[in-house]
């Protein structure tokens, strides 16, 4: 085995809430025992308090990679980001409960600082995000992550950015959408740093959109296996050809069942358990196209190539396999339709 060689740097500043030091150990040339090993350390203060965190990994180029960008990070004096900071309001927010997360707790930092304060835009702290939930021993993290960044900087160039619809547009601004929708929709979800860490949902939308992307370009076949490591990971099933719209909400996320050829518009929100599907009997364009606004709730089935208007609320446990109009509401299993009257008289 080779001698581990270790790069460190120690910023001449120490403010609290600030990375006192950052080292990458990694093999000096090749691999160990056939795999590469590598180990990082971040050490960061907050209220007072000196920590460390120290992470393993089989993939050392990911760590360097994070070590050169900490260095950079505190070479500039986090100038880098605050041009960012200032024309991104959903960014800075995020960076503001990201710091607030840290001082509160201080043993989340390691994970806050990587993927959130040692990034330099929204963009690269999703797919750093990502690419961490969909890592394996055969596609490390270092690599969904360029291949992230691909998607996610195709879609915010100029030619590319223009939403005409669900499936359009940037996957970074629909993701800022989808991100205000939780926070306004939710009221279990306290801020974006929070539904952008630990809402499920929220990720598997997003590996969605990559693959969707990935669909688009033809490159079907790595789209279908982030379609499986999202049903593995987060325990939903998402079609890479199916098309979301901006700002929607899929709350729980497990079991959440969205088929090949069905379409979500934006502002709608799918509970836990949702099932847009086809009914078995049928090919080509057989799955659901909601509306504006629809709202689906948990365990609802919607089944065939039916339109849901605007501002439809489907009932939990509904089952529904019929043209909906606008604003209409239907509970039951048999998916049977209540005017707004009947509700108001029932309370």
């Amino acid at each position: 085995m080779r001698a581990l060689t270790t790069t460190e740097h120690r910023p001449s500043a120490r403010m609290p809430g600030e990375i006192l030091s950052s080292s990458v150990r990694h093999p000096a040339a090749s691999d160990v025992d056939g795999a590469n090993v590598g180990m990082a350390s971040v050490e960061w203060r907050a209220n007072g308090m000196k920590c460390i965190s120290l992470e393993t990994t089989t993939d050392a180029s990911l760590h360097r990679a994070r070590a050169l960008n900490l260095r950079g990070v505190e070479k500039r004096g986090m100038a880098s980001t605050s041009t960012s900071v200032r024309d991104d309001p959903i960014w800075a927010s995020l960076r503001a409960g990201a710091q607030a997360l840290v001082d509160k707790e201080p043993l989340m930092g390691g994970f806050v600082y990587a993927t959130i304060l040692n990034q330099p835009s929204f963009e690269r702290a999703l797919g750093f995000l990502l690419a961490g939930k969909m890592a394996s021993a055969t596609i490390l993290a270092g690599q969904w992550s360029d291949l992230i960044m691909d998607a996610l900087n195709a879609t915010n160039e100029e030619k590319n950015r223009e939403y005409r619809g669900p499936g359009t547009g940037s996957i970074g601004e629909a993701a800022r959408a989808d991100l205000k929708a939780i926070v306004e929709r939710d009221p279990a979800c306290p801020s974006y740093t929070h539904a952008f860490c630990f809402f499920k949902g929220f990720h598997g939308l997003q590996a969605q959109r990559v693959s969707h992307w990935l669909w688009g370009h033809q490159r079907k076949v790595l789209a279908c296996k982030m379609q499986s490591l999202v049903s593995e990971v987060y325990g939903m099933d998402l079609h890479p050809a199916a098309r979301f719209g901006r700002g929607v909400m899929i709350d729980h996320g497990h079991g959440v069942v969205v088929g090949e050829t069905a379409v979500v518009d934006d502002d709608c929100t799918l509970l836990h358990g949702v099932t847009l599907g086809g009914t078995g009997k049928v090919r080509g364009d057989r799955h659901p196209k909601l509306g504006k606004r629809v709202v689906v709730g948990s365990n609802a089935s919607v089944l065939g190539n039916v339109k849901v208007g605007h501002d439809c609320k489907i009932g939990a446990g509904a089952a529904l396999i019929h043209d909906l109009p606008p604003n209409t509401t239907i509970v039951g299993h048999k998916g049977r339709v209540v005017t707004k009257k009947q509700i108001t008289s029932k309370l």
